[in-house]
């Protein structure tokens, strides 16, 4: 009898923790959303959201970039980071030595 009220109790405990989940996941995800639309707002673009539980709407506006081009005066080049050279790997021939001409008798 008490291996058949565990077992109840577990099924009970699986169903509410499924239904919690099915009604406040969607929640979460909407938090998440919003807190990622907040920070690309930061970064340079426009924000609307509609309603209390609606859609989220992202558009990017440019300003950031438009900022950057007014900033640098037309026709310079500003270069932030040159990668360094490499030397090319010596493969083949180039690395085995002398070779000597020979002829094949038959």
């Amino acid at each position: 009898m008490a291996f058949l009220k565990f077992i109840l109790i577990t099924f009970a405990v699986y169903f509410v923790i499924r239904f919690l989940f099915k009604l406040l996941l969607p929640f979460a995800m909407r938090k998440a959303a919003e807190k990622l639309m907040k920070k690309a707002q930061e970064q340079g673009g426009a924000y609307s959201g509609q309603g209390q539980g609606g859609t989220f709407h992202y558009e990017f506006t440019g300003q950031g970039q438009q900022e950057n081009k007014r900033s640098q005066p037309e026709g310079k080049i500003k270069v932030d980071y040159i990668p360094p050279k490499e030397t090319p790997e010596r493969k083949g021939a180039e690395t085995a030595g002398e070779f000597v001409d020979f002829e094949e008798i038959k």
